[in-house]
């Protein structure tokens, strides 16, 4: 176990690990998904303001299959050095060790790329145990959905106890505000928002969605399509419980044209164009969009989003609101298997609801269910329905 001294400010921590840290390569062997590398991090005192007496510096630290995880992030272009530099902070060890039995993401703010998963040690198992298929779906498809995971780690402070986390894509990392945020799992019971303050970094469920969103056909297609491939994955990999984390920058309302689709297809095509060049949002807080429209599924994508009426099921009817949209989304939470404590769970809730509305059912049924109800979300746009009506009965891999 070696001994890494880290001062906050001390850049030798970059040449260090180009020294002694695993360098990445494209083959691997069943070792190098099951290899660990351990070390010590240790913070010296003196660079560290307000210590109360007592107060713990040192932590074990422990990486699961660097060399694969270094592949991974080369595959996004994250550099290494800034990648240890962001999750190796006093701070963020700090909070991982102390969030204890909390689940909830730690977002972290110097940067904002990556966010920190804090994981049971089962779900520790169940992501190593399909680490070496998921690196594979990931590299068959390079646009997939599931949320990237760059590093699956341990910490724990000296005479403390074990903390073990995933590091992933922030998903809605964007120098656009995001407006509204859903987690959709396609099911009803206790699917709702439960939160009595409402604010921006409010997290809404699949009973507070009233939008549904029209994209492109083709890209519509696309999205539907990785959203099969991805689900297949989970299926086989028997996962259950993921969502979809689905966030909105609200732009320009549009109106909801009852013209030909001519003209509904050249305001959506319209707004893209123009959408760099200025956004005007609802609540002013206008920040300026990128120069370049990224090339990935999920990341800033323009559609339309149509606000329906409470309860609604026909997108047709007495349509509210319609505002141009950015949407950033992606498949996370891909850590529970469907083991026996689930299957309980689903046998007790069958017996008070109806089977079809609970979360804890088998990775095949919550894999349709969940498929069906994203191809409710993002609908076949209603002025191109009688164009694309026979290819999607043929194609649409839903």
């Amino acid at each position: 176990m070696r001994l890494l001294q880290i001062d906050i400010n001390d850049e030798g921590i970059r040449h260090f690990l180009r020294k002694y840290m695993t360098v990445p390569k494209m083959d691997f062997s069943p070792i190098d998904f099951r290899s660990t590398y351990s070390t010590w991090v240790r913070f010296p005192r003196t660079g560290l303001r307000c210590l109360s007496a007592g107060t713990v510096t040192d932590f074990e630290w422990k990486d699961y299959g660097p060399a694969v995880f270094r592949h991974l992030q080369e595959l996004d272009n994250i550099d290494y050095d800034e990648y240890m530099l962001s999750i190796c902070g006093y701070e963020t060890l700090k909070s991982i060790c102390s969030s204890g039995k909390n689940n909830k993401l730690l977002y972290l703010p110097h940067d904002g790329r990556f966010v920190i998963k804090p994981l049971r040690k089962s779900e520790m198992k169940v992501l190593l145990e399909m680490l070496p298929t998921y690196f594979h779906h990931v590299q068959r498809y390079g646009k997939t959905l599931l949320n990237k995971i760059y590093g699956l780690h341990v910490v724990r402070p000296d005479g403390g106890i074990k903390a073990y986390f995933s590091v992933m894509r922030n998903i809605f990392h964007s120098d656009l505000c995001i407006h509204k945020r859903f987690a959709l799992k396609g099911s009803s019971q206790r699917r709702s928002c439960s939160r009595v303050v409402i604010d921006e970094a409010t997290t809404f469920k699949d009973q507070d969605l009233d939008f549904v969103f029209y994209l492109d056909p083709s890209t519509r297609h696309q999205v539907l399509t990785q959203i099969k491939h991805d689900c297949e994955f989970l299926e086989a990999a028997g996962i259950m419980g993921y969502s979809f984390l689905l966030g909105l920058h609200v732009g320009t309302p549009c109106q909801d044209l009852e013209g030909s689709p001519t003209q509904k297809n050249s305001l959506l095509n319209e707004y893209s164009r123009t959408c760099e060049e200025q956004v005007s949002t609802p609540d002013n807080n206008y920040q300026q969009p990128h120069t370049h429209r990224p090339n990935n599924l999920g990341v800033e994508m323009p559609a339309r989003a149509v606000r329906l009426q409470r309860n609604e099921t026909h997108p047709k009817v007495n349509t509210r609101e319609c505002y141009n949209v950015f949407l950033y989304f992606g498949i996370i939470n891909t850590f529970q298997g469907y083991n026996v404590l689930k299957r309980i769970e689903h046998a007790y809730k069958s017996i008070q609801y109806d089977s079809r509305s609970i979360s804890a059912v088998n990775p095949g049924v919550y894999s349709t269910r969940f498929q069906d109800f994203l191809c409710k979300v993002f609908p076949i746009d209603d002025s191109d329905f009688q164009a694309v009506q026979t290819k999607e009965t043929r194609d649409d891999p839903l």
